[in-house]
């Protein structure tokens, strides 16, 4: 046996599917499939049994179980081996991956851009998701690193540290020509009849606008459930609603809207660094503490 077939082996172990094993290593299904087929074939034995309809797909067999448990020490003994030669080398190598809810995706590209600058020789993968799916990504360790903003009632596992950061102020989107584009301190209030552009249920983004909403005494009618930037924007843009949005969708290039600034204090959305608690790699940790500064 090798490596790559023990982190494969691992993989689907972990996920009890052999797809999303692929997706968490950025790799094909039928290269994963191979992998542990020889694996089995090398040691003679069923190490994982396919359960067709069953939800989770795969079930790990006593064996497997129990050379799951040694293929996760190799590989990190691995891991920290090779992070000690890489400080005696100066240099910082490996892969990290990283993922974000789709409307905090923003404030997480810049600093794996500007990580990728500093640190060249680490390859960096970034994937969407929802809150949900991002917590599970991070708790089975498909993931090293994740900014997602958490919805009212979700809550991290036990194995997932989650660490609120700065919160960003609201802004409200309106079209260019509208005449609350460019005001200040405006009262989401005087907004209470017009419809709005809000982020999917079960989204961090769009408790927050409904916090803010609330907090003045109404509850947004939303025509339109869309939580991408650009698509929010376009939307917003042509006049179909307004938009209560994080101010940094503002910063970043795109369709043309109006930015009015949003009275009192209520109006905040803040996300949340999840990182696994039994350690990760120390590339993803130097990328979590540059998240955490920025």
């Amino acid at each position: 046996m090798d490596l790559r077939q023990l982190e494969y082996f691992a993989a689907v172990a972990r996920h009890r599917h052999f797809r999303r094993a692929a997706e968490s290593l950025y790799v094909t299904q039928s290269a994963v499939s191979q992998a542990v087929r020889r694996l089995e074939a090398e040691l003679g034995i069923e190490l994982l049994r396919r359960v067709p309809g069953a939800q989770p797909p795969v079930e790990v067999t006593p064996a497997g179980a129990e050379l799951l448990a040694r293929a996760e020490a190799i590989l990190a003994d691995v891991a920290r081996a090779r992070a000690a030669m890489d400080e005696h080398a100066g240099t910082l190598r490996g892969g990290v991956r990283a993922a974000a809810t789709t409307g905090d995706a923003l404030r997480l590209a810049p600093v794996l851009a500007r990580f990728g600058r500093q640190h060249p020789g680490v390859r960096i993968a970034l994937r969407h998701g929802g809150a949900s799916e991002i917590l599970e990504l991070v708790a089975t360790g498909a993931v090293d690193v994740a900014l997602a903003s958490l919805p009212e009632g979700l809550a991290a596992p036990d194995g997932v540290e989650a660490t609120a950061l700065r919160a960003e102020r609201l802004v409200l989107l309106t079209a260019p020509d509208d005449e609350l584009a460019g005001a200040g301190g405006v009262r989401l209030w005087d907004v209470r009849d017009r419809p709005f552009v809000l982020a999917e249920p079960g989204t961090g983004l769009r408790d927050s606008a409904l916090r803010a909403c609330a907090a003045e005494g109404f509850g947004p009618v939303p025509l339109f459930e869309v939580g991408e930037p650009t698509a929010v924007r376009l939307l917003v843009g042509a006049g179909l609603g307004v938009a209560l949005v994080p101010a940094s969708w503002t910063e970043q290039a795109g369709p043309e809207v109006g930015v009015a600034t949003v009275a009192g204090t209520a109006a905040t959305h803040a996300p949340s660094l999840l990182v696994r608690r039994d350690g990760a790699p120390p590339v993803a940790q130097l990328l979590a503490a540059q998240v955490r500064a920025a």
